[in-house]
């Protein structure tokens, strides 16, 4: 191994630059590929994509919920500029998002694990039912993991190599993130600062600055958007969603309705989307001195992504599993590491494989239907409606789901229910 500082530094891949193009190009074929025979399905999948649809022509009207996704609405305007329907306009930047993020954690993780182990988790990643299922739809939660993995990898180089620049492209990347998902600033604020300890004051400085403005501009941009034209005022609309995001919190809740009931929908969530993979991830963690013996400090960055989304999920708001998006790309990374430390490269490549292909039969092949019964029916009420049964059939889901049905809470009551409900 050579050395960056004081730091040990696996040494990159022999493979050429012309082979890791052709299987980026490859990866995002076969995604886009995937993506077609989905699109057509019944819309909305969700009450956000109404509001999104109504903000089309961004920025004459703008009725998002506050602070709202103004680059979002941007971009769907954009795509109908282009001659796109309105719904197919904001599919257009899901279904790009969805193979370009796959590529962004390739090229990530082959700078770490073997190459072939990389491009298969990065496939399997691609074709997860959470990602696939939100990337036929007008949701934004697809795009925000790019940017998301961009900010994640550019923290990570900067933190091996100590070279500023590099940690200001994850400064810069978070503060164009803001407009698309405000979120991201809870989910990798707390990594991008932690990174930017790692150098002089004056870089913290800048750093720390330039994330607050651009929060700052974000809301001066939003506050005009639902205030002029005799709009309703920024005010009562922060409130609202601050009402509903602190509605299903332990604050509020409890222990009991707060915690334990997004701990057990974290959970079902996580196990549908990793499928027969999560055995892979637990295997990982149990042996996971290997990794920290041959990544030092892996297991620091791994908790600064994974830490403050899942904090936040759990003790204030779990509601949409796109929620928790940024956390599938870090379970494939536990994965590659874990076989890469633990495995042969043959095995290793062969079980990343193996969870790519899992995934495509697990989202292509479930039967989701409304007319299930018994412990199926809770799970096709839940959580396998992310499948391409269930989307194509997603406008049934309402006959066999209810807010709330299977473990009511104060939220859920109709003297304080919040007007746009939380949908589980």
């Amino acid at each position: 191994m050579s050395r960056v500082g004081s730091r040990e530094v696996t040494p990159l891949p022999t493979d050429t630059h012309r082979r890791h193009y052709v299987l980026a190009l490859l990866l995002v074929l076969l995604l886009i590929g995937a993506r077609l025979p989905v699109l057509n399905h019944p819309t909305p999948v969700h009450s956000d994509e109404g509001e999104f649809l109504a903000a089309i022509g961004f920025p004459t009207q703008y009725p998002v919920h506050h602070p709202g996704y103004p680059a979002w609405v941007a971009l769907g305007t954009l795509g109908t500029r282009i001659g796109f329907e309105p719904y197919a306009a904001y599919q257009l930047w899901s279904v790009i998002a969805s193979a370009v993020a796959p590529v962004l954690l390739y090229l990530g993780l082959r700078k770490l694990i073997h190459d072939a182990t990389a491009w298969w988790l990065a496939l399997a990643f691609g074709v997860n039912p959470l990602v696939w299922f939100t990337a036929a739809t007008a949701l934004n939660y697809v795009a925000g993991v790019v940017f998301g993995l961009v900010i994640v990898g550019a923290c990570w180089q900067a933190d091996r190599t100590r070279r500023p620049g590099i940690h200001f492209l994850a400064v810069i990347t978070l503060a164009l993130a803001l407009f698309l998902r405000p979120d991201l600033l809870l989910w990798l604020g707390p990594m991008v600062v932690f990174t930017a300890w790692r150098f002089k004051w004056g870089h913290r400085i800048v750093a720390c600055v330039g994330i607050t403005l651009a929060f700052a501009a974000l809301f001066a941009l939003v506050s005009w958007l639902h205030g002029r034209d005799g709009g309703a005022q920024s005010g009562p609309k922060l409130s609202h969603t601050a009402d509903v995001v602190f509605g299903t919190s332990i604050f509020r809740l409890g222990l009991k309705d707060g915690f334990a009931r997004s701990l057990l929908k974290f959970c079902a969530n996580l196990t549908w989307d990793f499928g027969l993979s999560s055995f892979l991830i637990v295997a990982a963690v149990v042996r996971w001195k290997h990794v920290r013996q041959r990544w030092p400090g892996t297991s620091t960055f791994l908790l600064l992504w994974v830490v403050p989304i899942s904090g936040f999920v759990l003790l204030v708001h779990m509601s949409e599993p796109g929620h928790i998006m940024l956390l599938i790309p870090a379970g494939y990374c536990v994965m590659g590491l874990g076989l890469t430390a633990t495995a042969s490269t043959r095995t290793a490549t062969r079980l990343a494989a193996a969870a790519a292909i899992c995934s495509v039969a697990q989202f292509t092949l479930y039967p989701w239907s409304p007319e299930s019964t018994g412990y199926k029916r809770t799970i096709d009420a839940k959580i396998s409606y992310m499948s391409a049964s269930g989307l194509r059939q997603i406008d049934r889901r309402a006959e066999i789901h209810t807010p709330g049905d299977y473990w009511s809470t104060q939220a859920h009551r109709p003297a304080t229910r919040p007007a746009r409900p939380e949908r589980e």
